[in-house]
């Protein structure tokens, strides 16, 4: 097993960028975490709002190949690894496609990965210990201080989420377990929701994930379209 390097800052532009710098120096594989990040980014270029106290890092995961569906994976993973380390967070926790965690429907955390040669950049964030100001709380975060009474370590969980992408890794090879497993836990399956590609939003019922990692959904005259890309911007129960 190769060894890992890890480095933790203060205060960073953001973890992805320094992780590309480390990189040209620095042999084996590399964990970069910030206190806080002055400029993250998360999905499509959107600010990554990254106050201190949450968990903010950037990892490198050795997968040749490209899996269309590899958020998902992640996903998958980090929904596992915070359901069994937390009690109070089991049955509460739901994966949000393509990137989110999200906790009673409120936003815990978000992931980003992107594919190079031959390794995944996945960026993780967590909200942990920081606090939910106005720019958090607008877009409903919540973080696990608030939900478990308690302050976790940042450093531990860090190694702990690296560790469950790495040992689920042989379920790649056999995506209908973790997309199976993210269908069960989908935030917003069977409702109603306001889904964004880049035009004029519109509502559509969400009913699933196929297994390449696209949200089934259901438009309202019937049609049923498979979206590989995109957001969702809220849900609603069905009236």
């Amino acid at each position: 097993m190769k060894i890992r390097s890890f480095f933790f800052y203060d205060v960073l532009d953001n973890t992805m960028l320094e992780y590309q710098r480390l990189q040209e120096v620095q042999n084996g594989l590399i964990c970069v975490r910030a206190g806080t990040q002055a400029d993250g980014v998360g999905r499509s270029d959107k600010a990554w709002l990254s106050p201190p106290g949450g968990l903010w890092f950037t990892f490198d995961f050795e997968y040749p190949d490209l899996v269309p569906s590899f958020g998902l994976y992640v996903g998958y993973c980090i929904h596992r690894a915070l359901s069994d380390e937390f009690n109070p967070l089991q049955g509460k926790l739901q994966i949000k496609w393509t990137n989110d965690i999200m906790y009673m429907g409120k936003k815990l955390g978000g992931l980003l990965c992107k594919h190079i040669g031959n390794k995944y950049y996945i960026g993780i964030g967590i909200n942990t210990n920081n606090e939910i100001d106005a720019s958090l709380g607008k877009f409903g975060a919540v973080s696990m201080k608030e939900i478990l009474g308690f302050e976790v370590s940042n450093e531990e969980l860090c190694r702990t989420l690296i560790s469950a992408v790495e040992e689920h890794s042989k379920v790649l090879a056999h995506d209908i377990t973790y997309i199976t497993y993210c269908n069960e836990h989908l935030f917003g399956r069977n409702q109603m929701a306001s889904i964004d590609v880049g035009t004029v939003p519109y509502d559509a019922e969400i009913l699933g994930i196929d297994l390449h990692g696209a949200l089934i959904i259901r438009k309202k005259m019937g049609e049923i379209v498979n979206l590989h890309s995109g957001s969702i911007m809220s849900v609603q129960a069905f009236s």
